[in-house]
């Protein structure tokens, strides 16, 4: 039985953060009515001392401002308007007051700091080493930081995969790097991880996707209220766009980009507040300013100097029209003239056409003079990396920082560089700052001293799911847009991609693959059967890199040369698979299971990419039995008596209609091991942080919650991934012994130590089952060593 309570306590990796938790909800929630020259009931949380009228260090069921939050009485609870307060924010607040109430010194929520615009230049001192160990040298001097010990090579090597591309080391791969003697084997790895195009792009297209609120399915596609920007973003991210340039985009509404100024419209009455102008306003402000617009367009203000004309001045860019005023959603009768937040940087012709205002306006936030932009994006890089950034919160760029010199060099260095965040990427990686062991928590007053444990995201945590297995997202169902204008990512990632690749003169020559099956008329109705095809060919050279794409009513399991190379149990989701490692140089055999589960239509089809312009489809040549015998699979096996198959008509015969499949580009079939970030939400990712991106998103909670306690011991989805993963693991390493040291290597990296493999025979069984392998993959993929990037 699975008891995932066992293991969630190591999620919470550390002591509530005032400035990145509790600073925020304060602001957001108290300090329109609590702070300033605001003190209603006689209450004000200015300061700590103030604070402390309400609240008692260390005791929260004693203190009133708890009470208060929890309360369920109208008169009593706050805020006493809007809604009350989220389970997880009770949660902080409550183990904020029982950790002491922490405060850094000074802080003042009376006093709205406005942080300079412009650029700074930082001298780095004579020295040789990375820039950020030799800025950081003081700082550690100050505050007694050792930093003589780095991580070891297993862990520098999961914490670089995992932050970079997302994934998780492979074992051979971690063994050439642990057995490397090379003094620069780390900044050679994180060059490579840097390098594959596909993984970095597949990777921090999450990060953007919450960013830019880049969803593919959801609210206002039907009607065209919203449009995607996934092949716009994914192209940009594979070809490492320069950030200036990317921005630009953006902000001016280029083709391909310009679903992020459009944002949704929503249905039915929608206070002005939210429309779509004032969403783009405040959706550039909080992504490239670091600044937070939203209380600011309704009224002026409690959260920061913004003013309710700065709000409408900067959605008024981005209006077709005349755009009135409105204060609390009640029209004012004025007119916002169009400019951007900041005017020191240039002004916006209030009578050009949208068009060239957007231009102007992309012009001044990629302007060199503004310092902010650049700040703001290696701020959220160091935090993604390092576990906090160097100013908290985020999307609150006016706070202090905790290392000046550091995040304005950070910022001047990317403008040197062409705007490349790969090169930010790198800078950081090899850097000893980066390298130490990951810390707890910092107690009172944050310092520094090495990476913040972090949990995987929802994406990293099902894609570790899918190394495991062997199985990654089926994405045949995505390939093209669906009746209500929504999914279509795989079909965009596919074009994006192949707008980067070189020029091979094209296949037009591409044969046709067809729906095969045992029977003529297997299209309309098949017998509820098993049948097992063949196929034999030769190649003249093991291909650089050859690539499938197959599909069966209702589900099969392929074999290349003996070995299990793919499986899907549905019709509609075709599984991508990479055969390079199984084929060889001479004679092949493709041999597959094929099974109509129920009495209905029934067929199977297949198209392999083998490079070199080599193609290998489902036609009549194949071979097929509905009768097992013994080494069927196997290469050497001679098919007497096995008749041709039955061909029921191209990939968009039958009820199947898979044309855009199996009939679209080569680009699109050569897509495989599709990743999380390109499927569908899903329970288990949902419960696990990943948004529905109505919402911009520039952090993920990463606090435990019931939902995810409820999804990793009884959910459905993790069930799917656990039973592949054993299944696979069955057929690869059916003996308990060996199967046991192989998983925990997939899964850690190591051996299991003596008690683990006593464990691990003991949940396996002599005769290990789906079911016993599965729970022993549940064991394993529940543990903190899993599950948190150190």
């Amino acid at each position: 039985m699975r008891f995932a309570w066992l293991f969630l306590a190591a999620f919470s990796l550390q002591a509530v953060d005032f400035q990145k938790d509790i600073q925020p909800l304060l602001k957001n929630k108290c300090s329109r009515c609590h702070s300033g020259h605001e003190a209603k009931g006689g209450f004000s949380i200015n300061t700590r001392t103030t604070l402390l009228d309400a609240a008692m260090p260390g005791d929260s069921t004693g203190s009133e401002l708890f009470k208060r939050i929890i309360s369920d009485d109208p008169d009593e609870r706050m805020p006493s308007k809007g809604k009350p307060l989220e389970a997880r924010e009770i949660a902080l607040i409550k183990a904020w007051i029982d950790e002491g109430i922490t405060w850094p010194e000074g802080y003042n929520f009376a006093e709205w700091r406005k942080a300079p615009l412009a650029p700074r230049e930082v001298r780095l001192a004579p020295g040789k080493g990375n820039p950020i160990d030799r800025l950081l040298a003081p700082y550690f001097a100050k505050h007694k930081v050792d930093t003589s010990k780095l991580v070891d090579d297993a862990t520098f090597a999961r914490r670089a995969w995992l932050d970079l591309i997302g994934l998780l080391p492979p074992l051979d791969e971690l063994k050439q790097f642990e057995a490397d003697k090379s003094p620069d084997k780390r900044p050679q790895l994180v060059n490579r991880l840097l390098s594959d195009n596909r993984a970095y792009a597949d990777h921090w297209m999450s990060f953007w996707n919450d960013h830019l609120r880049n969803a593919y399915f959801g609210p206002g596609f039907i009607d065209g209220g919203r449009r995607q920007i996934t092949g716009w973003l994914y192209g940009s991210l594979y070809s490492n766009k320069p950030y200036n340039q990317f921005v630009h985009e953006l902000v001016s509404g280029k083709a391909g980009a310009e679903g992020f100024l459009a944002g949704i419209k929503w249905r039915g009455a929608v206070n002005a507040s939210q429309r779509r102008e004032m969403q783009a306003a405040q959706n550039l402000a909080q992504v490239f300013m670091g600044t937070n617009l939203k209380c600011a367009s309704c009224h002026n203000s409690f959260v920061n100097y913004w003013k309710l004309e700065d709000s409408y001045a900067l959605a008024a860019t981005f209006a077709n029209d005349s755009l009135e005023m409105h204060r609390c959603d009640q029209p004012t009768g004025k007119p916002a003239k169009p400019r951007f937040i900041f005017p020191e940087l240039g002004s916006i012709d209030p009578k050009a056409p949208r068009a060239e205002r957007l231009q102007q306006l992309a012009e001044l936030v990629t302007s060199n003079k503004n310092g902010r932009l650049r700040r703001v994006i290696v701020n959220r890089l160091w935090s993604r990396l390092l576990g906090r950034g160097l100013i908290e919160p985020l999307d609150d760029m006016d706070q202090p920082s905790w290392h000046p010199d550091l995040l304005d060099w950070l910022a001047g260095n990317l403008a040197v560089h062409g705007h490349d965040l790969k090169h930010i990427l790198q800078l950081i990686c090899t850097s000893r700052a980066y390298q130490l062991p990951s810390s707890g928590p910092a107690g009172k007053n944050y310092v520094f001293r090495g990476p913040l444990p972090k949990r995987m995201h929802a994406e990293q945590f099902i894609d570790a799911l899918s190394t495991l297995s062997g199985q990654w997202q089926p994405g045949g169902a995505f390939r093209s847009l669906d009746g209500r204008k929504q999914g279509g990512q795989v079909g965009a990632v596919a074009a994006a991609i192949a707008t980067h690749l070189p020029k091979t003169g094209g296949d037009g020559n591409r044969p046709l693959p067809h729906w095969i099956w045992s029977q003529k008329n297997a299209a309309s109705t098949a017998p509820h059967e098993t049948i097992y095809i063949r196929k034999s060919f030769t190649l003249p050279a093991k291909p650089a890199k050859a690539v499938g794409i197959a599909t069966c009513d209702n589900e099969f399991t392929l074999y290349i040369n003996g070995r299990r190379a793919a499986n899907s149990q549905e019709w509609s989701r075709p599984a991508q698979f990479d055969l390079t490692k199984h084929l060889r140089q001479g004679a092949n055999t493709i041999a597959v299971k094929a099974t109509n589960t129920a009495q209905g239509p029934a067929g199977f089809i297949l198209r392999l990419n083998l490079g070199a312009g080599r193609h290998l489809v489902t036609d009549n040549t194949w071979l097929v039995s509905t009768e097992r015998l013994n080494g069927w699979d196997q290469p050497t096996f001679k098919p007497r008596g096995w008749k041709h198959a039955a061909p029921l008509g191209p990939p968009g015969a039958g009820p199947w209609k898979l044309a855009g499949t199996f009939g679209g580009s080569s680009a699109a079939t050569n897509i495989t091991n599709i990743r999380a970030v390109l499927s569908r939400l899903d329970p288990l990712q949902r419960a696990l942080g990943r948004p529905n991106r109505d919402q911009v998103v520039t952090t993920r909670d990463t606090l435990p919650t019931l939902l995810q306690a409820l999804e990793l011991t009884n959910g459905s989805t993790l069930d799917k991934y656990l039973k592949q993963a054993a299944t696979y693991w069955l057929e690869k390493e059916p003996k308990p012994a060996t199967m046991a040291g192989r998983v925990y290597q997939a899964a850690l990296g190591r051996l299991p130590s003596r008690t683990e493999h006593t464990i691990a025979l003991e949940t396996l069984g002599p005769k290990p089952t789906v079911d016993s392998a599965a729970d022993l993959l549940w064991i394993l993929v529940m543990l903190p060593e899993f599950q948190i990037i150190r």
